[in-house]
């Protein structure tokens, strides 16, 4: 259980951290200039965003993690791995996005994250304590 546990804590830092590269990584996409052509228009965007590599590498990481959650997904139970993933992804982006200069968010939103951490954490605890309770008793015949 504590591999799997490695496993999400691993997903959630992948997804987490690497969301605020990817966000500055896509800066001014969004001023790509209307060419009055939807597909001239798809083309210029996927041709500016295609070029920076400040994009594609986060994304790149980030894909590592749906990659590794998938992975993980087929021995961890889906009522845990839901949660715990999503949760610690939205710790560490909030963390990295401070760390980056962001804003950092509102009391109500860190006050929400640690309980969704908090929440996850005894997830996790129960997971293995139920595990300890159904592994066989080695007991001897005298």
């Amino acid at each position: 259980m504590w591999e799997i546990a490695a496993q999400l804590l691993a997903v959630g830092l992948l997804w987490g951290v690497t969301n605020p590269f990817i966000r500055l990584g896509s800066q001014g996409i969004e001023s790509v200039k209307d060419t009055g052509s939807k597909w001239r228009n798809f083309l210029q965007e996927a041709r500016t965003i295609g070029s920076r590599w400040r994009y594609w590498i986060p994304f790149g990481l980030n894909q590592c993690g749906s990659a590794l959650y998938v992975w993980t997904l087929q021995s961890a139970s889906i009522t845990v791995a839901v949660p715990v993933a999503n949760s610690l992804s939205f710790a560490f982006t909030a963390i990295t996005g401070y760390a980056l200069g962001e804003k950092l968010p509102g009391k109500k939103v860190i006050l929400g994250t640690l309980l969704i951490c908090c929440g996850s954490i005894l997830m996790i605890y129960d997971k293995v304590l139920q595990e300890e309770d159904n592994q066989p008793q080695n007991i001897t015949f005298q």
